[in-house]
């Protein structure tokens, strides 16, 4: 295999996930669609004139939104958990580059447009059903893109989990998340503990050293929100790439 970023490559690849998938994919967006579509009747008809049902329904389509990609995620290597397909999949002449930047591609930035077509369909459906045409617009307001930003972040999380377990990958990353979090809290409420309550002393916001309070302020102001952005995703991506390696071998 030429170790080299073919584009040409890439396009097969992922017109050939697309059409792999394409039954299956069909399948859960009229599922999704008419699910939400009769929610979104019922509602706004029996609450017409009421613009905060519709905001309501709207983050309901977020909350469905976040679910069905990270799914959708979950298994978009779903050939290589196959013993029937894992043999085909392995020997594409495609790069282990070029596999994971078109799973990527279909699980991310198309995924997110498939479904924002969804969105708005429903959402100008709704607004008109509640006779409050003039509400649809602002529906799409600033919360909406920052929610299309966390997916594309947290994204990856499930992108890794697609390319490390073998079979159940959604479960199996959800459970994996649940067990970091976990420790994550642990360790952090045991060192809150040693830092500040090891002698018994309630420690409040006007009690604690203030040099220790702008450290705190500066982490979880500064640093963590940028590790969140900019990091998280490319980190989990370079792993997926090399855990792709590992199950190529």
């Amino acid at each position: 295999m030429n170790p080299v970023f073919d584009l040409g490559r890439l396009g097969y690849f992922i017109k050939r996930q697309l059409n792999l998938n394409l039954n299956s994919l069909w399948i859960a967006i009229i599922a999704v669609f008419g699910t939400l579509l009769i929610i979104s009747a019922l509602f706004a008809y029996f609450n017409r004139e009421d613009a905060e049902v519709l905001y309501g329904l709207r983050n309901l389509y977020l909350v469905a939104f976040f679910l069905s990609g990270y799914v959708f995620t979950s298994m978009v290597f779903s050939e290589m958990n196959s013993p029937k397909k894992s043999y085909a999949f392995f020997t594409l002449p495609v790069s282990n580059l070029e596999k994971l930047v078109g799973g990527w591609l279909v699980s991310a930035p198309v995924f997110v447009v498939f479904y924002g077509l969804i969105t708005l369909l429903l959402a100008f459906f709704s607004s008109a059903l509640a006779q409050q045409p003039e509400v649809f617009p602002h529906l799409f307001d600033h919360n909406v893109w920052v929610c299309v930003k966390v997916y594309l972040v947290t994204q990856s999380i499930f992108f890794l989990g697609a390319c490390t377990f073998k079979g159940n990958n959604f479960l199996k990353t959800l459970l994996a998340l649940i067990i970091f979090a976990f420790i994550i809290t642990l360790y952090g409420s045991t060192l809150g503990y040693l830092l500040f309550n090891s002698e018994g002393q309630v420690v409040t916001e006007q009690t604690m050293n203030p040099a220790l309070k702008d450290k705190f302020d500066f982490i979880f102001t500064q640093i963590i929100p940028f590790i969140f952005w900019y990091l998280l995703a490319p980190f989990m991506l370079v792993v997926s790439y090399f855990k792709l390696q590992e199950r190529q071998v």
